[in-house]
């Protein structure tokens, strides 16, 4: 195999998965390799990302020294596993000897009771042959832009990529019922596909708006104070961002890999008592209260000024 110089890297579909993946792209990037990262969404973010080099299209990766993927079990990584194994490095957040091919001495197995942000960190250290482990993904908000300029303002986002990690939306309506009585700004946000099914946010008297493109949810969470949702991009986002968030999420034990990694935040889960199984996976929803997710972000809104106060003290 040649020198290595130029990278492929190739996060799965998710936009959470590109940002966590941009760890890798970046830390190879700081190392000197020239890096392009393919994915269908993260070029929206190119601003925000200077310097690097996102694609949309996959093309044609022959002209690389060497691809990175994440496993997503997709027909993608089937085609790429049954290619030149030389310059393939398969990161694996879950792997199983039994489903995936044999393991290369270019691929990653992720550790399952820490962070995806942190197993990246360290697969892609490990990959240069570093002691040096690092999360900084190279992510740099515009800077006409100001980190929680709207202190009081609570972004919800109510949707994500799977209906079965949805909370209910009566609840996040009662929620953000209950913030604004509290003297919170609630801002419920979603895309555009999704926006005439919560109009009922508005008839309520909260604000809705839409995002068209990932930079216009990136700008709106980088000036809000904290965010609220299921387990979906806003929570990823918000902690790459340092902004406090709060996600609602029915797997404690997938939320160990897939909690966000950079700022820690709050996790809400249904009761330990709930049996595991049909019953867990479609009743979870059923089991969180708005009273304790508003108890939960109280405790976090808690934590952030005490924060702030020994932070001024220190100055």
């Amino acid at each position: 195999m040649r020198p290595i110089k130029t990278v492929a890297l190739l996060p799965a579909k998710g936009i959470g998965d590109a940002l966590l993946m941009m760890i890798v792209s970046h830390q190879l990037k700081k190392a000197g390799f020239d890096v392009t990262t393919y994915h269908s969404t993260l070029p929206e973010l190119a601003s925000w990302f200077p310097g690097h080099d996102l694609q949309r299209s996959e093309g044609d990766f022959a002209h690389h020294d060497l691809i990175v993927v994440e496993n997503d079990n997709s027909e993608r990584v089937k085609i790429l596993l049954g290619s030149d194994r030389s310059k393939l490095s398969v990161f694996y957040p879950s792997y199983l000897s039994t489903k995936h091919a044999p393991l290369s001495h270019l691929d990653c197995c992720f550790d399952e009771s820490t962070s995806m942000a942190d197993n990246a960190a360290h697969a892609v250290a490990k990959l240069l042959k570093s002691s040096t482990v690092c999360k900084d993904n190279g992510i740099s908000p515009p800077p006409h832009l100001t980190h929680r300029n709207y202190a009081t303002r609570v972004l919800i986002h109510p949707m994500s990529s799977s209906s079965i990690k949805n909370w209910s939306p009566s609840k996040f309506l009662h929620l953000g019922l209950q913030l604004q009585a509290q003297g919170f700004q609630p801002l419920f946000v979603v895309s555009p596909a999704e926006y005439a099914n919560w109009f009922c946010v508005e008839k309520k008297g909260l604000h809705l708006v839409s995002t068209p493109t990932l930079k216009d949810l990136a700008a709106l969470t980088y000036e809000s104070g904290y965010t609220i949702s299921n387990d979906s991009v806003l929570g990823h986002l918000a902690s790459n961002l340092q902004i406090p968030s709060l996600v609602i999420a029915n797997d404690p034990k997938r939320m160990r890999l897939w909690q966000p990694g950079w700022l820690k935040g709050a996790v809400v889960f249904p009761p330990c008592w709930l049996p595991k199984g049909k019953c867990r996976r479609k009743q979870w929803r059923h089991f969180i209260t708005t009273r304790r997710v508003l108890n939960r972000f109280c405790e976090l809104v808690s934590k952030v000024n005490d924060n702030l106060r020994v932070d001024a003290l220190s100055l």
